[in-house]
């Protein structure tokens, strides 16, 4: 009797979709931000001007060029932020479920600790949009929180990166690719490296490189995740023959 081999399941897909999505429409909408930044009298400077700026909902005296600076588009870039942290959450905590049937000795407590850092990164995203960076927050003495969902998305999510290097069939048989192991390494360390010099810039001014080191975060992260889409959905339809085996 013939009988048929199991098809590979198209499930991976729906958390593939989400991260390349999401990863993708970042840049456009920050973009975007920046046409709607009004900066007294220069133009928006990307390795400058900080990402909490953007997300600051009122007309603010800049700290260090003091003149005023607005963003029209707050709504868009905290929409941005939220997006990232939501879909992160669901597509890597997708992947963990559905994944849950090949979990061995060696990969539990890799998945354990993912599990925990994928809700740290949720909470940083939503910490560094929902509080703002700008000067009531530290009038208020509450942008100690927007610092730490720097932090907690620096910290956590290129952690959760440079762990899905140590043990393949963590959430995919991808993950042992030599290719996909080189360039996620890569990406977590640029970005630990760029918090790090975050954190150590000293006293801020005009010409304080903030915006780089600030992206230099989020960045390798964002590039991950479509990095870890794409190589799932090659999973996917890389998968073993579905031609009838004969008993």
């Amino acid at each position: 009797m013939a009988q048929a081999a199991s098809k590979k399941s198209l499930a991976p897909l729906f958390p593939a979709a989400i991260l390349i999505l999401s990863s993708l429409a970042w840049l456009p909408i920050e973009l975007y931000c920046h046409l709607w930044f009004e900066e007294g009298l220069e133009g928006y400077n990307w390795k400058i001007e900080s990402l909490s700026d953007l997300g600051v909902n009122y007309r603010q005296v800049h700290e260090l060029k003091h003149y005023n600076v607005v963003s029209f588009a707050y709504q868009w870039f905290n929409g941005n932020l939220y997006q990232a942290g939501v879909c992160f959450a669901v597509a890597q905590l997708s992947l963990i479920f559905l994944t849950r049937k090949n979990v061995t000795s060696e990969t539990a407590f890799l998945r354990t600790a993912r599990t925990l850092l994928t809700l740290f990164v949720l909470l940083g995203f939503s910490l560094f949009a929902t509080i703002h960076g700008g000067p009531r927050e530290s009038f208020w003495k509450i942008i100690g929180w927007h610092w730490m969902g720097l932090g907690l998305i620096g910290v956590a999510g290129n952690l959760n990166s440079l762990l899905s290097t140590l043990k393949p069939n963590q959430l995919g048989q991808f993950e042992g690719n030599p290719v996909y192991k080189l360039v996620s390494s890569v990406l977590a360390g640029f970005g630990l490296y760029s918090y790090y010099r975050f954190n150590a810039l000293g006293e801020w001014n005009y010409e304080t490189p903030i915006g780089l080191w600030q992206r230099g975060t989020i960045y390798p992260l964002l590039a991950w995740e479509l990095l870890t889409g794409i190589f799932l959905v090659l999973e996917t339809f890389s998968g073993p023959s579905t031609k009838p085996k004969k008993a």
